[in-house]
């Protein structure tokens, strides 16, 4: 079993400063008392010294925070903690209230994901279609174009192959190879 050791004591809590809809700060929370939250904007709740019993969210999900343990709170979520100490002792819980400055995600936005599915990634699709597109055209054309040669090359050499041979007036046979034969 480990025994756990604190040589340093509780940080001083500072003067609470006042935001422009948060309050920030270094807040005590003494025995006895609960504070309930629910911040306008984004905020980060540390557990500076001590131990809180809290619940968060629409859940009501009931959760233990110790020193050092931090909480993301979102806005409009509403926060519900108190002192909680098995045993009865007389030190307020220290807590660092934070304001979090909004992070600018378009890409990670519902509406940003959507137009990425909806919209720029079937053009894109479109783009590599049209071009596979253009390239089968291109050499189906291409092999019209041989094919074409081909077959007039072979027409061309059929029709000299037949006009080199005369005609067998005299009864004389000719043949290809130059042998001819008396009839």
């Amino acid at each position: 079993m480990q025994a756990c050791f604190s040589l340093d004591p509780p940080p001083p809590c500072a003067q609470p400063q006042t935001h422009s809809r948060a309050v920030s700060g270094c807040w005590p929370l003494y025995p006895g008392r609960a504070v309930s939250l629910k911040p306008h904007e984004p905020a980060l709740l540390r557990i500076a010294h001590g131990r809180v019993w809290l619940t968060a969210g629409a859940s009501s999900e009931d959760r233990v925070l110790s020193a050092g343990d931090m909480l993301a709170v979102e806005a409009g979520t509403h926060v519900v903690m108190e002192p909680w100490s098995p045993h009865a002792d007389d030190m307020p819980v220290l807590f660092l209230w934070e304001r979090v400055a909004p992070q600018h995600r378009f890409a990670s936005t519902r509406a940003g994901r959507d137009w990425e599915a909806g919209v720029v990634q079937p053009l894109r699709d479109l783009r590599g279609a049209l071009a596979g597109a253009g390239r089968a055209v291109g050499a189906a054309v291409a092999d019209v174009a041989t094919a074409g040669g081909r077959l007039g090359a072979g027409l061309a050499r059929f029709a000299l192959g037949r006009g080199a041979v005369p005609a067998a007036a005299d009864g004389q046979i000719y043949t290809k190879n130059g042998c001819s034969a008396c009839g």
